[in-house]
């Protein structure tokens, strides 16, 4: 027998052993991992859905995120979150279809900055059910991105918060959110900027009590309410024709902010968009244990955010929260949204890698979902395109009639680590929403729809 034919299948026999095993072997660098398909998710103990060991050679801050979707099987209660070396780090995200009337996919988000220490660590993404099953959706995906910032901070509630109700009457889009009755702190954390950027993080979930209605979370900036363009809000519809308990969470990128700021996570209510003379949103909640607010700032070199091309945010960004924009309509609104089926650009902006840089950014999309009570309903996504192609995609799926009205929040994100990382240069990056179904007028949010760091 000829011993070099020999040596050389046993080379590809080791070569295909470690092809099928590239999450258990340590690998250096920032790491993007993908749900190829549908997993089912039954209950009893956690579903290990991705996970990852990385290897690092000195200690320093890493920033984990995941994004995906949470689908029922029947009525079920869902829960994702992030594992480093066997310990939860991040904010539980929940979804809660029982006793629901339109039981919906959901999107999930989780999210943690940990300080790592030189060597191999282990970090996954899981999943839960209870009293049902539910499918982690496929492209649902867990980024580890390291050596993320100098500084980074992060507060979690130990305890759910009490019950909440606000009083936002007289309060339309240019009035800010009257203090007190209109809005209370959650968590705080002194951001540890130097006079650059602050990216801000915020994943948690809320549910309601007797009364029902469209809860609302914000980030706020030394106590402020930020303009629309640099903060992004979260909306649940809490009650038993959208979800009794429900992901929410968003982000912020402040540019230059003052020294040593302080950011916020706020809870508040959805305030009518032409308030009435005594008329509040209803809704009475809790934020949910667990809910996290995290902050990175310093040594990131490629930050950057992309806006709706057709969006004033200079004019109409002061003290408002709804830009709302039609992606897609049946017919019912022709000459003022697409058609549904057409992809429609959310966000546009240019990442630009310098020389020497590493290619690993981080792009992370958010916006929220708005419908129409007469939409039988139909499947609303988001995707990111760098340089023209097709990253990351999540959806949400909204109806029967009457309730596709219902408010959701949605994320994607995707990080360019690995033979992925980008090559030196400016790249076009695209947050894209479109819908398929049958919808009167459905809209996305573009409030900072869009950011990316390193």
């Amino acid at each position: 027998m000829d011993p070099v034919p020999a040596v050389r299948r046993a080379a590809w026999i080791a070569a295909a052993l470690l092809a099928l095993l590239p999450l258990s072997a340590a690998a250096k660098g920032s790491r993007h991992l993908v749900l190829p398909a549908d997993r089912l998710v039954e209950p009893g103990g956690a579903v290990e859905l991705l996970s990852a060991t990385i290897e690092l050679e000195r200690a320093g801050w890493t920033y984990l995120h995941a994004d995906g979707g949470l689908a029922p099987v029947g009525e079920a209660i869902a829960n994702a979150w992030i594992s480093v070396d066997g310990r939860r780090v991040s904010n539980q995200s929940v979804v809660d279809w029982r006793g629901s009337r339109a039981p919906n996919r959901h999107a999930f988000n989780a999210i943690a900055a940990v300080h790592l220490p030189a060597g191999r660590s282990r970090v996954a993404l899981h999943a839960r059910t209870a009293d049902g099953a539910a499918l982690a959706t496929a492209r649902s995906s867990l980024s580890v991105l390291t050596d993320a910032a100098r500084h980074a901070s992060s507060a979690f509630l130990d305890a759910s918060s009490p019950w909440l109700e606000f009083d936002t009457r007289d309060t339309p889009e240019g009035r800010a959110l009257p203090a007190g009755r209109g809005w209370a702190p959650v968590l705080s954390v002194q951001a540890g900027n130097d006079g650059g950027p602050v990216v801000a993080m915020a994943s948690g979930r809320a549910w309601m009590s007797n009364q029902p209605g469209d809860a609302m979370w914000g980030i706020f900036l030394n106590g402020r309410e930020p303009p629309l363009h640099s903060a992004t809000w979260s909306i649940n519809d809490l009650f038993e024709g959208a979800e009794v308990q429900a992901p929410m969470f968003m982000q912020a990128l402040f540019p230059s902010p003052p020294r040593d700021s302080s950011v916020q996570l706020v809870a508040s209510e959805s305030p009518y968009y032409q308030p009435r003379m005594a008329s509040t949103n209803g809704v009475r909640y809790r934020v949910g244990s667990s809910t996290g607010l995290v902050t990175l700032s310093g040594g990131m070199r490629v930050v950057g955010r992309g806006y709706a091309p057709a969006w004033d945010y200079v004019t109409r960004g002061r003290y408002r929260r709804y830009a709302y924009i039609c992606i897609g309509t049946n017919g019912f609104r022709p000459g003022k949204c697409p058609p549904t089926g057409t992809q429609v650009v959310l966000a546009r902006g240019r990442a630009c890698i310098p020389p020497g840089h590493d290619g690993e950014v981080l792009f992370t999309s958010r916006t929220r979902i708005q419908g129409d009570d007469h939409d039988l309903g139909g499947t609303v996504s988001l995707s990111l395109r760098v340089a023209g192609r097709e990253v990351a995609r999540n959806a949400q799926t909204l109806g029967p009639r009457p309730d596709a009205v219902s408010t959701r929040t949605m994320g994607t994100s995707w990080l360019s680590a690995g033979a992925e990382a980008l090559a030196e240069g400016c790249h076009a990056v695209e947050a894209i929403g479109e819908a398929t179904g049958d919808f009167r007028n459905v809209s996305l949010n573009a409030d900072l729809p869009l950011i990316w760091f390193d």
